[in-house]
């Protein structure tokens, strides 16, 4: 039986902004999937504490409403935290799965319905060589054909390039910054690693957001209100455009 903690908001208060962002999340990458299948994604943040571990965790969550069959697994080695949130043991883990120590049946667990959790497992002292491996990818590479989807809770890509690493096998990556904890010059740098190494971000995330709570007092009253207050089409902004833009550069 799964113990929720508070991070896990589309769970315990399902009506919250929070929660219908992670639904919003779940139908544009549901809407990708007209181009490209999306099976195996990964999220990453710029540095660590930024709310990426509970972002997978959520979108995992709003996944297994719609009846989709999710695994998650904890490639961040050096300092794992997804046994942590769902209070799991850690005894065993992909690092023992991917060194002949255990099988996947020994392994996984099942915290909630239709959710499966691998977590991060022995620690060891590769971490990187481990992201790259052979065997980590064609672990990965099987599991898309058992499951609707794959989440790999990755590194921050500003303090190692586990996570860059890990998106060249996968389908889409999804970037998690904090609103009040990333300097622009920051940002701009892990822009430009994502962008050189042709990664394919379907989602950037902002965290720790303030939200104005007299336009969502209930679910009904923020339908009704987003109704009054639609506004007219404008372009899509294009997140890194606008912070190069701010920094001077042009694109």
């Amino acid at each position: 039986m799964l113990r929720i903690g508070d991070e896990l908001i589309t769970l315990t208060d399902p009506d919250a902004p929070a929660a219908e962002a992670y639904r919003t999340l779940r139908t544009n990458i549901l809407m990708r999937n007209f181009d490209k299948d999306m099976k195996v994604i990964n999220i990453i943040s710029t540095t660590a504490q930024e709310g990426k571990s509970t972002c997978v965790l959520n979108l995992a969550m709003v996944y297994a409403q719609l009846q989709k069959k999710v695994l998650v697994i904890d490639l961040d080695l050096r300092m794992p935290t997804i046994h942590k949130k769902l209070k799991l043991k850690n005894k065993k883990g992909i690092s023992d799965i991917i060194g002949h120590q255990a099988e996947f049946d020994e392994v996984v667990l099942q915290p909630y319905e239709n959710v499966d959790v691998i977590t991060a497992g022995t620690k060891i002292p590769f971490a990187s060589e481990f992201i790259q491996s052979k065997a980590l990818k064609e672990f990965i590479d099987n599991k898309r054909r058992e499951y609707d989807l794959v989440l790999l809770d990755c590194p921050p890509v500003g303090l190692v390039t586990d996570g860059v690493v890990a998106a060249s096998y996968c389908d889409g990556t999804i970037l998690v910054c904090a609103s009040n904890r990333n300097d622009r010059k920051e940002l701009l740098r892990v822009k430009d690693q994502l962008e050189q190494t042709q990664i394919n971000v379907v989602g950037i995330v902002m965290t720790m957001m303030p939200v104005q709570r007299k336009y969502y007092s209930s679910y009904g009253y923020r339908y009704s209100e987003s109704q009054k207050r639609l506004p007219a089409k404008k372009k899509k902004p294009n997140f890194f455009a606008a912070l190069s833009k701010k920094n001077g550069k042009k694109k």
